[in-house]
């Protein structure tokens, strides 16, 4: 039996009692209820807009309720502030990282700790001492490194060890897998149940109902604001936390397989290569199609997206699109040549969040010469109805939005620019499963219209589930392409490791066949 699990009679470490909140008269929170132990872990789930954020800023300290209360160990606690919630050992690690880019790892690492520190700083003894915490931890970073080289997995992985620095009680973690794969989701599930054996409370917001399963204690489920659900997680499938979660079925968008007798080639890639990143890749996009590109981190999928869009330069290369050769050394020649990216950090480098939802949906319309205020008011609507892009109104600024609807707004702004090559990034990194489903269920219709489409995801039920084709990439080169039928989540690892090709390779050194 689990050592939480096991003190039944006792108190609970930390509670939120009957919390609630509202802004401008709408509840966002209405009399939730949250508990948690020491040495336990609580998954806290609902949709995108459900109210998962605003409680926990609550319990962080950001934002005050308007009624209810919070208890840690029995006394009642009032955080006026982030600082005053880290004082009590309530640390949260956000979704959107905060870190200094152009300090170290061990500067970030210490940062809130400075002012600890008396006399001179010996940079060395700390780096050391950086260093060291970091592999106690199995993050495996060097402490001299300037944070702006870090990928996004690695600075999402940085963040955690700022809170496990800060000694945390209880542990915030808000979609900390959403930008990691593979062995990164691993080490950090592993970083996470190290935590929990120390005894530390922790609090986990995910969408992945995997990961869920995988390794947490209890669930809590909230709905429009609302405490629709709370329990063991060994008592309950993921259908039913689905079901509760969404307040229905979820049926995904049927899938119509391309005829590839009458296929029309929209994007042929030949021998691309950048060194360090992409070797000689060769492979095309057919009109109608959805290809699915899978592979740890660092193989290379992003690089070769951004390659294709021109975002990032090639040594050598062709690509075609539309059977006619196009150099594309630019973003803006993408986009003329119908080429749209939907990135995989969508909000430093896919939208503008102090921009309004409509100035967004136009930002790609670089042939727009003439600005009709009534004609992009109509237009923007008609995606907003078409996507179901929920937003209180045009106006709104997309930071504003959840990440659904910022996801959402992005597509938006790629069918108004007119592209027929729709290049997909991890789109729904940090998206809940409904909007999920809404997701994909346009990418098929915009497949069935006839547009191409090039789906990155770490996620492979959700490449298995979309792709007509999928790509496996291996340290820069394309190691395997699977049918839809053929594809298994153990075929495409294999391929991803390269333990395929070594076999191979072993294979034909023998005289295998």
């Amino acid at each position: 039996m689990n050592k939480s699990t096991s003190k039944v009679n006792q108190p609970p470490f930390l509670e939120m009692r009957n919390i609630s909140k509202s802004y401008s008269g709408v509840k966002v929170l209405h009399n939730v209820n949250l508990k948690i132990n020491s040495g336990e872990i609580l998954a806290l789930i609902g949709e995108n807009g459900a109210g998962k954020s605003t409680l926990i800023k609550i319990l962080s300290g950001a934002i005050k309720a308007d009624a209810g209360e919070i208890l840690i160990n029995g006394q009642r606690k009032e955080f006026q502030s982030p600082l005053d919630a880290e004082r009590n050992e309530v640390v949260t690690v956000y979704q959107e990282l905060n870190l200094f880019s152009h300090l170290s790892v061990a500067e970030n690492l210490f940062f809130t700790s400075y002012h600890k520190m008396k006399g001179f700083l010996n940079w060395s003894a700390l780096r050391k001492e950086a260093q060291h915490f970091l592999h106690e931890f199995g993050v495996n970073l060097p402490a001299d490194k300037r944070v702006s080289s870090l990928s996004i997995a690695e600075k999402q992985m940085l963040e955690i060890a700022k809170a496990l620095y800060r000694k945390a009680s209880v542990l915030i973690l808000d979609e900390p897998t959403a930008v990691l794969g593979g062995k990164d989701v691993n080490r950090l599930l592993k970083i996470i149940t190290r935590m929990k054996d120390r005894g530390v409370a922790i609090i986990f917001i995910s969408h992945r109902l995997n990961e869920i399963f995988g390794f947490a204690d209890r669930y809590l489920v909230l709905k429009d604001g609302q405490q629709m659900d709370d329990g063991r997680i060994d008592e309950t499938t993921p259908d039913e936390l689905v079901r509760k979660m969404v307040g229905r079925e979820l049926n995904n968008a049927p899938h119509t397989s391309i005829n590839y007798e009458k296929k029309q080639e929209l994007l042929r890639v030949e021998g691309l290569s950048r060194e360090g990143a992409l070797n000689n890749i060769n492979f095309s996009l057919y009109k109608g199609e959805l290809l699915g590109i899978a592979g740890l981190r660092g193989a290379g999928r992003t690089e070769l997206a951004r390659a294709i869009f021109g975002a990032d330069p090639i040594d050598t290369g062709k690509i075609f699109v539309m059977g006619r050769e196009i150099k594309i050394n630019s973003p803006r020649k993408a986009i003329n040549t119908g080429i749209g990216l939907v990135p995989e950090d969508r909000g430093s480098q896919g939208l503008f969040k102090n921009l309004s939802s409509l100035q967004n949906i136009f930002m790609a319309c670089i042939k727009m010469k003439k600005i009709r205020k009534n004609k992009e008011r109509n237009i923007a609507k008609h995606y907003v109805e078409s996507l179901q892009i929920k937003l209180p109104n045009l106006g709104a600024l997309v930071g504003s939005l959840s990440g659904g609807n910022q996801q959402k707004v992005v597509l938006a702004k790629w069918l108004e620019a007119g592209i027929q090559i729709l290049l997909l990034d991890e789109p729904t990194r940090g998206i809940d499963i409904g909007a999920k489903a809404q997701i994909y269920r346009v990418v098929q219709e915009l497949c069935d219209q006839g547009m191409g489409v090039i789906l990155i995801s770490s996620e492979l039920p959700e490449i298995l589930e979309n792709s007509d084709r999928i790509l496996v990439m291996h340290k820069g080169e394309i190691a395997g392409e699977l049918d839809r039928e053929s594809a298994s989540e153990e075929t495409i690892m294999k391929y991803a490791v390269g333990a395929a090709a070594e076999k191979s390779l072993t294979e034909y050194a023998v005289g295998g066949t």
